[in-house]
């Protein structure tokens, strides 16, 4: 049996993916799927860059905005979401910069286990510095929700996070993938950022954050690129301008590890420059 196949166009933020994406959609009658950690969430459409309503209505496209800003969305859930949904399609297009859901899809992922929600609400309501203790002598990354993450598992298990981390990586989707590389030069992505940065805040980012901030937001949409340095600056900590700066360094470093990222980890089969 013939496999499907499957486009995936990758790149830098900010180097013109979605807009391939979307001429490509329109010649095949393609539809197009998410694969960036930051574009599943409903409530930061601006901040994240993802297509507008008016390209959604043209093209079909899925996993956008579907995770409210409680969630802690993660790769295992959107893989699991993805692999349901990529055979309904025709002809898909996958496009986003998350090099680890893009790394998930081709190659698969360590076996997790399901956590009981009766253990996730006990690690919830735990203190960072118990988290830690519990946690001492397992190698685990300084940052909050993967020391949960860790918790969870090792209460659940008995074993660390490590030991299914090392397990052999399980493909869950068997597809013909074609990758597209989008690889701009560096100057030019640094001025597209910019450009877009400012569009970004004169056309409403700084409203989306006010509304995190109303819903008390507690999910994974507060680690996208700007939101916490727009939340400083609401709280009178950085002046606008200097917030503007803020974010631009932070764009410009992500850019630079996902053009590092892509150029040692995959193989495409098309690079376009521009």
């Amino acid at each position: 049996m013939q496999k499907q196949k499957v486009q995936i166009i990758v790149g830098p933020t900010a180097s013109g993916k979605s807009g391939y994406a979307m001429e490509i959609a329109q010649k095949i009658k393609g539809q197009i799927v998410n694969a960036d950690a930051f574009q599943v969430y409903r409530d930061l459409r601006i901040l994240t860059a993802r297509p507008s309503i008016e390209d959604e209505q043209i093209v079909p496209h899925y996993l956008y905005g579907y995770a409210d800003c409680q969630t802690q969305e993660n790769v295992q859930s959107w893989l699991k979401k993805v692999c349901k949904i990529l055979p309904q399609l025709s002809h898909p297009i996958v496009v986003g910069g998350t090099g680890m859901y893009i790394n998930a899809l081709i190659n698969g992922l360590n076996e997790m286990p399901d956590i009981p929600n009766e253990i996730r609400q006990k690690v919830r309501q735990m203190p960072m510095t118990e988290i830690q203790s519990l946690l001492k002598g397992q190698n685990v990354l300084p940052d909050p929700q993967r020391q949960k993450r860790a918790l969870e598992i090792f209460l659940t298990t008995g074993k660390p996070i490590t030991y299914f981390q090392n397990l052999p990586l399980k493909k869950q989707i068997e597809a013909d993938f074609e990758i597209i590389l989008i690889q701009p030069d560096r100057k030019l992505i640094y001025n597209k950022i910019e450009q877009r940065l400012n569009i970004m805040l004169n056309s409403g980012g700084i409203e989306e954050v006010q509304k995190l901030q109303k819903m008390d937001a507690k999910g994974g949409v507060l680690k996208a690129i700007g939101v916490k340095e727009i939340i400083q600056y609401l709280e009178g900590q950085y002046s606008l301008e200097e917030m503007r700066k803020l974010i631009l360094l932070s764009t410009r470093h992500y850019a630079k590890r996902q053009m590092t990222w892509f150029r040692h980890q995959i193989i495409p089969q098309k690079v376009i420059t521009v």
